[in-house]
């Protein structure tokens, strides 16, 4: 049987007659009945009976449709499947990010991916830059999304944007009414600074070095919401990322800083693997949300900096 054959004497069995089968197929009645014809000579035996105008299948055709059947669902199951790689149905993204990235971007970009494939798992781990490219070199993450400027001999890297650095005070501690904030500003000010081993606090560091400050932190910290954490309780400023200092609740004042600390926002993916569809779609998800998150952010900072030399005035 060739697959001329199966498809018109599965359309014949599905439809009940040959003009049916024939409009299903899009060809002629004369067709139809010729290529049953011939195929029950090829087999041996009948394939239908006519009974007052219609087409009964005999015993052996309804076994032989059987058998048809479960080639056709055997296609539709790898036709399904293809879809599946193509959207991601049915497979598990692992993804490791940088904390500030966790609060809100990658949440969103998920739920974002997650509702074009909803039979889809994924597996969510905030980490360190080290403890993320470790994640990633090792096969336990498929991305990794990180606010910091990473090199790995064994990954690749996307950049997607980047986003300034702002200074975040507690009422206490006023800044007074300016539109920007320096390393000079907060000299005198109990300051909470990253870990120097962290991107961040390299970068801190540099600027102040390069203000020729006097860099004597009150207190270190590894994560930017821990250090908005010790300035919302009163205790220092901080210099943190934007997106980290828009989820701080109480009463702070955050300010655009000068001269900019950028902070890079990388996608990494494992060299030793080809990048999926599945990642690849995920991180378009990423790059769309973080700009509309650091648009937010951005409008947020210059609101609440215009508000602070509103009530200094």
């Amino acid at each position: 049987m060739n697959l001329r054959q199966i498809e018109t004497f599965r359309a014949v069995m599905l439809s009940g007659g040959i003009s049916d089968a024939a409009r299903l197929l899009k060809v002629t009645q004369p067709g139809v009945s010729r290529t049953v014809k011939h195929l029950e000579s090829q087999l041996g035996f009948r394939l239908f009976q006519r009974l007052k105008g219609r087409l009964i299948p005999t015993h052996e055709a309804r076994l032989l449709f059987d058998q048809v059947q479960a080639v056709y669902q055997g296609v539709q199951g790898i036709d399904d499947f293809a879809q599946a790689l193509r959207t991601g149905s049915h497979a598990t993204l692992r993804v490791a990010c940088s904390p500030s990235l966790g609060l809100e971007v990658v949440p969103q970009a998920l739920a974002t991916w997650w509702a074009r494939a909803p039979s889809s798992r994924f597996a969510l781990e905030i980490l360190p830059s080290p403890a993320l490219m470790d994640a990633l070199v090792s096969g336990q993450s498929d991305v990794g999304l990180c606010a910091a400027e990473v090199e790995h001999p064994m990954l690749r890297s996307v950049r997607l944007g980047h986003m300034d650095m702002v200074c975040i005070a507690p009422q206490h501690l006023s800044l007074g009414p300016k539109r920007h904030v320096s390393p000079t500003d907060v000299a005198e000010l109990p300051f909470i600074a990253f870990d120097a081993q962290t991107h961040q606090g390299q970068q801190v560091r540099a600027a102040f070095d390069a203000a020729d400050v006097a860099f004597a932190p009150l207190a270190t910290v590894r994560f930017a919401r821990t250090a908005c954490s010790l300035v919302a309780a009163g205790l220092g400023v901080a210099f943190v990322d934007p997106l980290t200092a828009s989820h701080v609740h109480g009463t702070h004042h955050i300010h655009p800083i000068r001269p900019v600390i950028r902070i890079p926002i990388l996608a990494l993916t494992p060299l030793t693997r080809p990048v999926s569809t599945l990642v690849d779609s995920f991180v378009a998800d990423v790059s769309r949300q973080l700009k509309a998150a650091l648009a937010a952010a951005s409008a947020s900072t210059a609101a609440a900096a215009s508000r602070n030399r509103g009530a200094l005035r």
